[in-house]
């Protein structure tokens, strides 16, 4: 197995992410090779990264490749027959790496896996909403532009959109798992062509990649395999008002991309009409995204995304 994470700008979360990993390994019976891409980041602690897997294989960009690049660029450097994609934002729980070759064995025609992520911290919005979702659809787009999920946010189209009936102590098949934790079998990703580097800088790359998967067999979902996971550190480091429309961007390719010219035309006006909304509401919220500076430049930026070409 090869594990590929991709950085950018590192803080503590990577040395975090790296004692996991190290402690992990000396649990797991199996070959393991760790590889590093690093997206142009002014500081990158290398001497650190070998003092926890002296082996680990480390490429150091000198720009942002984007989350898709970088990738698959690491996953071209790999020899392991599964890619296990992290983020450098979790932590390993355990042998997660185990499970995950067993489940490949035991469900032969799976070409996906995704590990259980568990929330860091409470208060954190839970993984069993964020982590594993069904393909993008009208209903869920309708439901998140105009603000339905936020109003009635235990709605039951949003509980099967995000599988919360499922029971999360067996494996069963999903649609869309984040990237943040994501074994795939490295000659589907490239039979599929790897990550859609055209979702730049992230976002959207790993529901393209999914799509593109659920042709040539099941994704499940591996709960014995175990990651903790923080969540959001990028979307930190951006800034909301960066996030937003880059978000959105890619979300517009991709419908560009899966439905086509007039379902990503009709799209793009439903992003329009949501930050309309979000712009109307934004005086009468209590809580909003960081700060209402921050929120209203953010939602001005993606209404110009909707209105422009990609």
């Amino acid at each position: 197995m090869s594990i590929v994470l991709v950085i950018w700008h590192p803080g503590e979360e990577l040395l975090h992410c790296l004692r996991s990993l190290a402690q992990s390994r000396t649990q797991c019976p199996l070959k393991l090779e760790l590889i590093l891409i690093d997206n142009g980041s002014d500081v990158f602690p290398v001497q650190q990264v070998h003092d926890f897997w002296p082996a680990a294989f480390v490429r150091q960009n000198q720009k942002n490749l984007g989350f898709a690049g970088a990738a698959n660029m690491g996953a071209a450097a790999a020899s392991g027959k599964v890619l296990l994609f992290l983020n450098p934002d979790t932590e390993s729980v355990g042998d997660p790496f185990s499970p995950l070759l067993r489940g490949f064995s035991q469900f032969p025609n799976a070409v996906a896996l995704a590990p259980h992520l568990i929330p860091a911290q409470a208060g954190q919005e839970a993984d069993e909403s964020f982590q594993l979702r069904r393909l993008p659809s009208w209903g869920q787009a309708l439901r998140e532009l105009l603000l339905y999920d936020k109003l009635f946010p235990n709605n039951r189209f949003f509980r099967r959109d995000r599988y919360l009936q499922q029971d999360r102590n067996s494996p069963f098949s999903v649609e869309q798992p984040a990237a943040a934790a994501l074994a795939v079998k490295r000659e589907v990703f490239w039979g599929v062509g790897g990550f859609d580097e055209r979702f730049f800088p992230a976002w959207f790359e790993d529901v393209d990649l999914c799509a593109r998967l659920l042709q040539q067999g099941e994704i499940l979902f591996c709960p014995e395999s175990r990651f903790i996971h923080r969540g959001g550190v990028a979307k930190e480091k951006l800034g909301y008002d960066q996030f937003l429309p880059v978000y959105y961007r890619n979300a517009i390719r991709f419908w560009q991309k899966h439905r086509g010219s007039l379902s990503s035309l009709c799209y793009r006006g439903l992003v329009a009409l949501g930050m309309l909304l979000r712009l109307l509401a934004l005086p009468f919220r209590a809580a909003v995204p960081h700060n209402r500076t921050q929120a209203l430049r953010a939602y001005f930026r993606t209404l110009r995304v909707a209105l422009s070409p990609l």
